[in-house]
C-alpha cells in the first residue's frame, strides 16, 4: 500500500511539523504532530476517528448495555427476536434486553435495558417493521456479579457505565 498515492497533501502534512520546530511553542508543537499522526493513521485505514456527529460505539463496549454495533445512531429493519437473555447470549453475563433486526439478509442484534422500556411502550412484536434510533447515554452506577473460579456468584460490586437511551418507530406491523 502507498501512502503517498495521488496525495501531495499528506506528504506536506507530514513534513509542516519537521519544517516548524522553531516557530511553534513546545506545547503546541506536540498537539499539531499528534494530530498530524491521527490524520496520517485515517488516511492509511490504520485507524477510525468518528468526527461526523456519530456516537462511535461498537458491540465490544464494555457497558453493561451492549452498543450500537457498526457506530451508526439508527437502525432499521424486520424484528425477528426480542426479549430478555444473558447479555450476547453469554451465559457467564448478567440478562440485558436485546431486540434483533434483518435488513436485507444481515441480522443485528442490539443490547440494552432501554429496549425493553421502547418494546413495551411502542409496543413492538416479532415481524413489525421499525426503525430504531440511539439518542444517548447516561451515567449509572449498576451491580456486577462476582464470581470465583468455578464460576459460581460469591458477592457483587458497583461498576460506573453507561445506560444507553433509544427510540423506536414502528415503520409497518
Amino acid at each position: 500500500m502507498n501512502p503517498f498515492k495521488g496525495s501531495p497533501a499528506f506528504l506536506l502534512a507530514a513534513l509542516i511539523p519537521i519544517m516548524l520546530p522553531q516557530v511553534m511553542p513546545e506545547p503546541l508543537r506536540w498537539i499539531w504532530l499528534t494530530l498530524v499522526v491521527l490524520w496520517a493513521l485515517k488516511h492509511l485505514g490504520i485507524i477510525k476517528i468518528g468526527l461526523d456527529g456519530k456516537t462511535p460505539l461498537d458491540d465490544s463496549s464494555s457497558s453493561s448495555e451492549g452498543g450500537v454495533a457498526d457506530g451508526s445512531s439508527s437502525h432499521r429493519g424486520e424484528i425477528v427476536a426480542l426479549g430478555s437473555a444473558p447479555y450476547r447470549f453469554d451465559e457467564a453475563n448478567s440478562l440485558s434486553y436485546y431486540i434483533t433486526l434483518r435488513n436485507g439478509g444481515d441480522d443485528k442484534t442490539l443490547w440494552g435495558v432501554d429496549l425493553k422500556r421502547i418494546a413495551l411502550e411502542t409496543p413492538l412484536a416479532v415481524g413489525d417493521k421499525v426503525a430504531l434510533e440511539f439518542v444517548g447515554r447516561q451515567a449509572v452506577v449498576v451491580e456486577k456479579p462476582v464470581r470465583n473460579d468455578q464460576g459460581k456468584v460469591v458477592g457483587h460490586r458497583k461498576v460506573k457505565t453507561h445506560r444507553h437511551s433509544w427510540r423506536a418507530t414502528v415503520l409497518s406491523a
